[in-house]
């Protein structure tokens, strides 16, 4: 058997259709934060607010378990902590600072334990990263993970505090995104016709519509596809009111199905934008809460106003996913850490003891 040459090896080619995904489910991130101040002023909005928020976080976890095969690899505590925590207080840091210079409160509230706003789903993704290798040793690992998403919501004490409810109630999404492989992916796009997802999707307004305006459930669905706060804060004490959640997961898994066969699979002119999502997802929120801070639902409203703010997070997005934003903002994003771990000392046994003195 012969050995390539360095020159024969070809590098391993991107896979440009989860570029596409990361790229649009973070457009949706952005437009979804946008329309949240706006949604009491339009029914139209309000829908597709529910719309997007029915399956765009589920989707956008399921995505980042998919990439996370690697929790066996060497390492692997480092990566963690510099990829994940340390930008999480970093910008937890940053998002107080700003909140306390954009509202002049009386003092900077920085509360490293209890996330802030879009901060959770970095501190979750930690601790995802953290408890997914013991509890892949499970037998019946996602099934526990469901029904322990389910069980979370009966626990009054479950809410914003470690994001403890964000992340028991949106793992199984995150477990079942570490499970699948790329032929599953295959599977879906041979089995799913692109015009069907299309009529799929088209059909998720309608059937929010008649959810939030026309079903006799009285429920605040918007609080609910948070999976923010227990049952009893969202005005459900019933015994089953975990079905309610159950049926929330089905949704997000069926819309997430219909999603992934309509996203290109080949490269786009999105792609590269894609794999800065992360840049994206980390830095809107400064420009959204500017943006609701200076109440312009107030001075603006009807759909000129409201096609202008989704034409501005499309902008936006694009924006935060150049080149130039990444370099700017590198250090923040991925800062280097490695002077804050030990280092590894050499295994290797000296051929001669003054080798040890002859640097």
């Amino acid at each position: 058997m012969s050995i390539p040459k360095p020159e024969e090896i070809k590098p391993r080619q991107r896979d440009y259709y989860f570029d596409n995904v990361k790229f649009l489910l973070v457009l949706l991130v952005v437009i979804g934060h946008a329309y949240a101040s706006l949604i009491d002023d339009s029914t139209i909005l309000k829908v597709s607010y529910l719309a997007i928020y029915s399956f765009h976080m589920p989707l956008f976890i399921l995505i980042a378990g998919y990439f996370s095969k690697n929790i066996h690899k060497e390492d692997q505590s480092k990566k963690i902590i510099a990829s994940i925590l340390i930008p999480y207080v970093i910008f937890e840091i940053l998002y107080s600072v700003y909140d306390h210079l954009l509202y002049g409160t009386d003092r900077i509230d920085i509360s490293i334990l209890e996330p802030y706003w879009i901060m959770w789903f970095l501190f979750s993704m930690f601790l995802w990263r953290l408890i997914l290798p013991y509890f892949i040793t499970l037998k019946y690992p996602l099934a526990t993970a469901f029904a322990l998403s389910i069980m979370i919501g009966y626990v009054d004490e479950a809410d914003r505090y470690l994001s403890l409810s964000r992340t028991v109630a949106f793992f199984p999404f995150f477990l079942l995104g570490y499970l699948l492989q790329r032929h599953h992916f295959d599977w879906l796009f041979k089995s799913v016709k692109r015009w069907v997802a299309w009529i799929g999707l088209a059909a998720l307004f309608p059937l929010m519509y008649g959810l939030e305006f026309l079903s006799p459930l009285d429920a605040n669905w918007r609080q609910w596809m948070f999976f923010a706060l227990p049952y009893e804060d969202v005005g459900h004490t019933e015994w089953y009111a975990g079905l309610y959640r159950l049926g929330l997961m089905a949704l997000a898994l069926m819309v997430s199905i219909l999603f992934l066969v309509i996203v290109p699979r080949g490269k786009t002119v999105f792609s590269e934008w894609g794999a800065r999502s992360i840049y994206v997802y980390l830095f809107h929120g400064f420009f959204i809460r500017a943006y609701t801070a200076f109440n312009w639902n107030e001075l603006f409203s009807g759909p000129i106003f409201y096609l202008t703010v989704t034409l501005a997070s499309v902008l936006l997005t694009i924006l935060l996913s150049s080149k130039w934003v990444m370099a700017a903002t590198h250090p923040l994003v991925q800062p280097k850490a490695h002077w804050i771990f030990h280092e590894k000392r050499s295994t290797r046994r000296l051929k001669n003891p003054s080798d040890a003195t002859s640097s």
